[in-house]
């Protein structure tokens, strides 16, 4: 009998089918965003390629620093307290796109995208924790089942950018990172009982 097997049983079926789905908007919503960033940059906004590196490069520097941030919170606030960080995510995507083209001001939204978007460092703790001590690491594994979801993302990111433009194909991140945050809160929580 496959562990796997059980993440479907008939009471955590719903439970499972829900993480699967918050993941893949996750890997999708990634895609759909960054995957277009610097061709946006460059194409929409008229950055050289430099310019446009340096402004990428703000993104990962906050990646750096939310790790840090979004693993104190998990473990003193909750693992869903963490949905925040995508909702923030989500409206620094809108906010990026909106914004006038100035260096600096983009500089600091992509910081500010980079290290909420790290709010998912507590997936592999939190997944575990959500089931029977003997599927926890097969459980951990959910968090990549949502790169099925991101196969997708090109193809449907690509339809909008021609029929509506990059920016609406980038701002369908900002609304999978809100639906993935509300899959999120639909879990319960598990750090009381991971504490003892």
């Amino acid at each position: 009998k496959l562990p796997i097997k059980e993440l479907f049983a008939p009471a955590v079926r719903r439970q499972t089918l829900m993480l699967a789905t918050m993941t893949g908007l996750n890997f999708f919503g990634y895609a759909a965003y960054s995957g277009w960033l610097t061709t946006y940059l460059s194409g929409e906004r008229g950055f050289d390629a430099a310019t446009a590196g340096r402004l990428v490069a703000w993104q990962f520097a906050g990646n750096i620093a939310g790790g840090f941030l979004w693993g104190w919170t998990a473990d003193r606030f909750g693992r869903r307290f963490n949905a925040i960080g995508f909702l923030i995510a989500a409206a620094a995507i809108i906010a990026y796109l909106l914004a006038p083209s100035s260096v600096i001001l983009l500089q600091l939204i992509g910081l500010i995208y980079g290290a909420s978007l790290c709010s998912s460092v507590t997936w592999g703790p939190w997944l575990a924790e959500l089931y029977p001590p003997h599927l926890q690491s097969t459980a951990a594994s959910i968090f990549n089942w949502g790169r099925v979801i991101s196969f997708f993302a090109p193809l449907i990111t690509a339809q909008i950018a021609e029929n509506f433009g990059m920016a609406a194909a980038m701002a369908s991140a900002s609304l999978a990172f809100t639906i993935a945050a509300g899959l999120w809160l639909a879990q319960r929580e598990t750090l009381a009982r991971a504490t003892g």
